[in-house]
């Protein structure tokens, strides 16, 4: 963890809080470099902005997810799993997209947002509860989860969606920007930034939670309290960090993309993977179900949003999905203090 601990309470605090700004000053200053490179590499191959944030950047925002659920699953924790994807779902639609729309005013997009991205963010999110509500026989116990014909099933949809969006090429004047972009520099380049970017980004957000988590304990609260919390917002800090600074770049269409991307790859390649590994349980009788629930319900508002919009998302919309973010999570602080 990047926190450190001398023995000496004050020295504690001030060396926690130096850390915590650095790591804000490092998420900040990668996530810009992070945009400008995805927005390089948009006008260099020819490939619209929304498609490099549904991909590019939305996978490399989702790899502390992909990185600490693949070790879970290593160790046999199912559990761990469903609660990091299902709650950064949550967290990325309702805090951080709410939080992106009500700073700017409202978030323009495209009318294909809605009807190619929007729709199969909704689709996967019904085949995920599809594979969870088909029971699992291990043994003598039934159970409801995805097990490896689940996660190939996934896998297998993440390579055909990105194989459509990477086929759909830009014409016109976006190609005259290719051909520009080509001129500034190298591609290699653009890569090389994209990465440092993500490095970054990761390692600033660990950075600000690490010390947060630690001042957490030093006052005594509880350790599943922080988990749903703390924790819980920590692995969605980078998809904040890039989601802020698209919209403060004007480039609205990663910061959107970047979201729906990232859901729909948290599904399809995390849970895939994952569930290659070990088998995925839900807990069907408690907030495993009900959070899986929230998942549902802000992307069908989300989708509702989008097609009332039209063409922009408003300042309403968003206190509307901060009020359902606020209800998630008391719902998930009343079940870890009062289980």
């Amino acid at each position: 963890m990047f926190c450190i601990e001398t023995g000496n309470p004050v020295l504690d605090i001030l060396v926690n809080i130096l850390i915590f700004i650095a790591g804000t000053a490092v998420l900040v200053k990668g996530s810009d470099w992070f945009i400008d490179a995805a927005s390089n590499l948009a006008r260099r191959w020819g490939v619209s902005e929304i498609v490099i944030g549904l991909t590019l950047v939305s996978i490399g925002t989702s790899l502390p997810e992909l990185a600490s659920s693949s070790y879970a699953a290593i160790q046999g924790e199912g559990d761990f799993i469903i609660g990091n994807i299902v709650g950064s779902n949550v967290t990325n639609v309702s805090l951080i997209l709410a939080i992106g729309i009500i700073g700017m005013g409202c978030m323009p997009f495209e009318r294909r947002v809605l009807t190619r991205d929007g729709v199969f963010m909704l689709i996967v999110y019904l085949i995920c509860a599809g594979l969870f509500a088909l029971p699992l026989k291990t043994g003598d116990t039934v159970l409801h989860g995805i097990d490896f014909r689940g996660g190939i099933l996934l896998l297998v949809l993440a390579a055909c969606y990105l194989f459509t969006l990477f086929r759909q090429k830009e014409t016109g004047a976006e190609s005259e920007s290719a051909d520009s972009a080509r001129e500034k520099g190298s591609v290699l380049a653009d890569l090389a930034l994209l990465a440092l970017g993500i490095v970054m980004i990761t390692a600033g957000s660990k950075g600000m939670v690490d010390p947060a988590v630690w001042g957490a304990h030093q006052l005594g609260i509880s350790v599943l309290v922080i988990s749903s919390t703390i924790v819980a917002f920590g692995t969605s800090v980078p998809e904040l960090a890039v989601t802020l600074a698209g919209v403060i770049k004007k480039r609205h269409e990663i910061a959107l993309g970047n979201i729906l991307g990232s859901n729909i790859f948290n599904i399809l390649l995390i849970f895939g993977v994952t569930s290659c590994i070990t088998t995925l349980p839900l807990d069907t009788a408690g907030i495993g179900l009900l959070n899986l629930g929230f998942m549902g319900a802000t992307g069908l508002l989300l989708i509702l949003f989008l097609a009332a919009g039209k063409t922009r998302l408003t300042r309403v919309q968003g206190v509307v999905l901060l009020l359902t973010y606020l209800a998630f999570m008391i719902c998930n602080v009343r079940a870890a203090v009062f289980k």
